[in-house]
């Protein structure tokens, strides 16, 4: 179990609220004492250490607070934009769930998700991109994704079609059909959620049985406004326990994915196609970013 588990387990939810208060009060004062970020920087940033091309496929992970920018954080979109240039497709997880809510609890709790308007709470830069004009939302009650550009409806559109989230009809398992580029702007690879495609690819022979086996039919609301029922899966957070830095530090070839710190701001960049191959011949190894402490028991009858 990790730390932040054990303590919305064990501690009272307002000491929880205090805690994470204080910390986000300590990474603002650290972070206000970086270099600034210029924007001719950033975009320096994302060709020459992310790696980023015109008319690529790009999942971004991000934390604005935890860049210095010198610059209005709704730039930050239309500059990724202009490397990618008008071919390129820009897509942002925009979970509906608040921490500490865990997806589980959210889809318990009866929420209707409406594509349209249900707000992102997964960073503000995705809440900016949700709001995009030429966004495309997929129909998914708890891990959502934002696409923008020419292939925005075909990353998105079969989402709700299985009731594993991450599986071959995700938009993030369709990162690797479209040799995508995963990057973080704020954040190392520690939430890395594209980890997971390889758990709904293995399904039951995956080493790890990461869901409540309860299949939730959840209720949302399409883009033609409309009620559609989405069967789905829940991640059960005792057993999704991992570290996946130290993971891909320990497995993955630098070129395939690595964590990055520029002037004391986070950073990573992956390759899809490449990461997703390595880590599905780890797992049939039986190598995952788990600890073998949640790994079934395959002696069991």
């Amino acid at each position: 179990m990790s730390t932040a588990a054990f303590a919305r387990r064990f501690l009272p939810a307002d000491v929880v609220a205090s805690l994470v208060r204080l910390k986000k009060r300590w990474n603002r004062a650290r972070v206000s004492r970086l270099p600034s970020l210029s924007e001719f920087g950033f975009e320096n940033i994302l060709v020459n250490d992310l790696g980023l091309l015109p008319g690529e496929v790009v999942y971004i992970h991000s934390s604005v607070d935890q860049l210095n920018l010198g610059f209005p954080f709704y730039r930050i979109l239309p500059l990724i934009q202009n490397v990618l240039g008008p071919d390129g497709t820009i897509l942002f997880p925009t979970y509906p769930n608040r921490s500490p809510v865990s997806s589980y609890d959210y889809l318990k709790q009866g929420h209707v998700f409406d594509v349209r308007r249900t707000p992102s709470f997964t960073g503000l830069l995705t809440e900016l991109a949700r709001r995009h004009r030429n966004a495309v939302r997929s129909l998914h009650p708890t891990k959502s994704v934002c696409a923008i550009g020419p292939l925005a409806h075909a990353l998105t559109a079969t989402h709700q079609q299985s009731p594993y989230p991450y599986d071959q009809c995700s938009p993030y398992y369709k990162l690797v059909d479209y040799d995508a580029r995963i990057i973080g702007v704020g954040v190392h690879t520690t939430y890395l959620s594209f980890v997971y495609c390889i758990d709904d690819a293995l399904k039951e022979n995956s080493p790890v049985q990461t869901y409540y086996p309860e299949i939730f039919a959840a209720k949302c609301i399409n883009y033609q406004g409309t009620e559609e029922i989405v069967e789905t899966y829940a991640h059960d957070m005792d057993r999704v326990v991992h570290d996946i830095p130290s993971f891909i530090k320990r497995h993955i070839p630098e070129d395939t994915c690595a964590d990055l710190t520029i002037d004391g701001m986070k950073f990573f960049r992956a390759k899809a196609n490449a990461l997703f191959e390595t880590m599905l011949n780890l797992a049939g190894q039986g190598v995952t970013v788990y600890p073998k402490s949640v790994y079934k028991d395959l002696t069991a009858k």
